[in-house]
């Protein structure tokens, strides 16, 4: 038997740790090959994503209850819609955690820095080891998001794709704060002495990016990350310059400094990474934390029409993995 859309499915989908849009495919499957679940939930409600307004969800009861999911899924395609050479969480998060509350426990791990000379080791002799203990400190999650300052009577009127792009314009601004307080936590660390070694500051030459780039020996890097500024002054430099400018002008892809992407991270609104570069390890860097069935936006007040003042949010925090996983290069003023 399908479930009847209600309320109480929004819940649910929380305890499980899922999405409506999953929820739905579970217990009430499309039966329209080119549908998915919820567009098939749209289509037998009659609602017409290309030519009605916000107010078509609010026609009758079941309407209502699918408006949520629909402001969910256009943020969450926000969320996955930065550009090629924008900064992702993909590009610097090794794995994901979900927990069931706002603070994690996390863990340390510490090599023994004991020459390796690759000698046989005498019967009896010692191995170097690595313990693995926890944490001094717990990371705590934060909500990242935006308040809608719009109230259903201005909304109503809306046509729904135009919501739609507003929507995924805001899932995009959320993902660019997420990836700064990524960044944050790589540069500054979780609160647990762990935040990436800085070099000193030097003037940019293509010697010392190559001398930063070779440091980075214990963990390979996968990324480069710098505000644009940053990344103007690398890809000027004649040694990225010249071989790409060709390629550069026909397909608008940038250099990739010693075979790496170089890419930038949007937070213009502080001084963090001001005259940095910061080369990651994606495999080393970082631990994302996400609350269990944290929603996007707030449910109950979409259903009650309560549009004004409604929070777009996701609850997430970053768990250092190795402090080394991530290194930074200080950009200083050139030598007179």
């Amino acid at each position: 038997m399908a479930m009847k859309l209600c309320r109480e499915m929004y819940g649910q989908a929380r305890t499980l740790g899922i999405t409506v849009s999953e929820l739905l495919a579970q217990e009430n499957p499309s039966e329209e090959a080119n549908l998915d679940a919820f567009e098939f939930a749209l289509m037998k409600q009659d609602i017409n994503l290309r030519k009605h307004t916000v107010e078509r969800f609010y026609r009758t009861q079941d309407d209502i209850y699918l408006f949520p999911e629909f402001i969910n899924r256009n943020v969450r395609i926000g969320l996955a819609g930065l550009t090629a050479i924008d900064l992702t969480l993909e590009d610097v998060v090794a794995t994901e955690t979900t927990i069931d509350s706002g603070v994690y426990d996390t863990f340390k791990a510490v090599y023994d820095e004991k020459k390796l000379d690759f000698s046989r080791i005498a019967e009896g002799g010692m191995f170097p080891s690595v313990s693995i203990t926890s944490a001094k400190n717990s990371v705590r999650l934060a909500k990242i998001g935006l308040k809608l300052n719009a109230s259903y009577e201005v909304l109503r009127r809306m046509k729904l794709p135009l919501f739609a792009a507003h929507l995924q314009l805001i899932g995009q601004r959320i993902a660019k704060r997420n990836v700064a307080f990524a960044m944050y936590n790589i540069n500054n660390g979780d609160g647990n002495d762990n935040a990436a070694p800085a070099t000193e500051a030097t003037p940019l030459s293509y010697s010392k990016l190559l001398e930063f780039y070779l440091n980075m020996d214990r963990f390979a890097g996968t990324v480069f990350a710098a505000k644009k500024t940053e990344m103007s002054a690398i890809l000027n430099l004649p040694e990225f310059q010249t071989p790409y400018i060709f390629k550069t002008a026909a397909t608008g892809e940038f250099a990739t400094p010693f075979g790496l992407p170089l890419k930038r991270f949007n937070w213009t609104e502080s001084a963090l990474g001001n005259n940095q570069i910061t080369i990651v390890s994606k495999s080393a860097a970082l631990e994302l934390v996400k609350e269990s069935g944290a929603e996007l936006i707030e449910t109950e007040k979409v259903i009650d029409k309560q549009l004004q003042d409604t929070v777009i949010s996701n609850v997430i925090g970053f768990s250092r993995i190795f402090p080394d996983g991530a290194k930074v290069f200080t950009i200083g003023e050139d030598e007179e």
